[in-house]
Formats: structure tokens, C-alpha cells, sequence
């Protein structure tokens, strides 16, 4: 996936690299995002609740915001056939929660022991390409010292604060929960 093209980061950012030079800068920095919120496209998330001989609470929640529901699977062991769940076995409510109902084609009070939740989440594309221009910029200014002294005129940079503050953005793009 490519955020911004080197043609338009430049409609953001004045510099004098070269297209292969700013395309590095730009790959750099989506690497960066992707680490920090994870790639754009479906995710399966697996919940197992070993230890709870009842089953999984009646809530579950997403590591994102979900968009769309593609499938929710769930078993009692890992041996086990799957059950794949109808719209009416589960209620999603607010941007993460899923309750499981228990009066749908698949009646149950609580999740199964193991739950497979595949979905499309909240896309986030405008928040990724500001940070991803504002990282580029960040680099491209940035000379690679930790500080330049020329005379009595002296300066420190802190690029790396700078990239964290940046990226922290993304924490809040697609939920609540602060990423470590």
C-alpha cells in the first residue's frame, strides 16, 4: 500500500531530493505508521477463553473500530466444528463491542470458548496521509546530529520526540486504546 505518491508529497513538502530519495522518506514513514496502527485491510482477530469453564463473557471488543462484519466464528474446543454466526446471534454496539444474543438462529447466552471475528475495520486514510507528510517533512529536515553548533549559534534537535508526537495520532484514529 502506498499512502501518498512522491508527487503528492510535494504538494505538502518543498525539497530538492529526488523522486527515489523522497520515495525512501515516504516508505520510511508509512513503515512507521503501519507499525504503529497496523495495516489498512481486514482483520481476523481469534478470542479464547481458556480458564473460564463457562465461557467468554456476554461482551467482546475488537482491537479496532469495526466498519463492516465479514464473519464471526466460534467453537467449544479447538477440536471442535465451527458455527458460523447469523446477524441475529450478536448486536454491535458503539465502534468495538460485540454482544452475543441469545435469542438468534444460534441461541446463546455467552461466547463460546473460542471466538474468530473476521471484519473490515474503520479506514483512516486522511489521518495517515497528514502523518505520513508530516514525517516526511520531519526527516527531510532532519540532519542527523543531535546537535549543530556554528559560532555562538547552537541547536538541538529532537527528531525522535517529534516522530513520537507525530505517530501519536494514530493511536486515536481508529479507537480509544493506547497502543504500547
Amino acid at each position: 500500500m502506498t499512502i501518498l505518491t512522491t508527487t503528492e508529497l510535494r504538494e505538502h513538502i518543498e525539497t530538492d531530493l529526488g523522486d527515489d530519495a523522497l520515495q525512501r522518506l515516504a516508505d520510511d514513514a508509512e513503515s512507521l505508521i503501519i507499525a504503529t496502527a497496523g495495516e489498512t485491510g481486514s482483520r481476523t482477530e481469534n478470542f479464547n477463553a481458556f480458564g473460564f469453564p463457562s465461557g467468554r463473557d456476554r461482551v467482546i471488543f475488537a482491537a479496532l473500530a469495526i466498519d463492516t462484519i465479514t464473519s464471526i466464528n466460534e467453537r467449544d474446543d479447538l477440536d471442535g466444528d465451527p458455527t458460523t454466526l447469523s446477524s441475529d446471534d450478536w448486536e454491535k454496539q458503539g465502534k468495538r463491542q460485540l454482544f452475543r444474543l441469545g435469542g438468534g438462529t444460534n441461541p446463546r447466552s455467552l461466547w463460546a470458548q473460542h471466538v474468530t471475528l473476521i471484519y473490515q475495520p474503520v479506514v483512516d486514510t486522511t489521518i495517515r496521509k497528514m502523518v505520513q507528510v508530516d514525517l516526511v517533512k520531519l526527516e527531510n529536515m532532519f540532519s542527523g546530529a543531535a546537535r549543530e553548533e556554528q559560532g555562538d549559534f547552537e541547536v538541538w534537535h529532537k527528531a525522535s520526540d517529534d516522530a513520537t508526537k507525530i505517530l501519536a495520532r494514530l493511536k486515536t484514529s481508529n479507537n480509544e486504546l493506547p497502543i504500547a
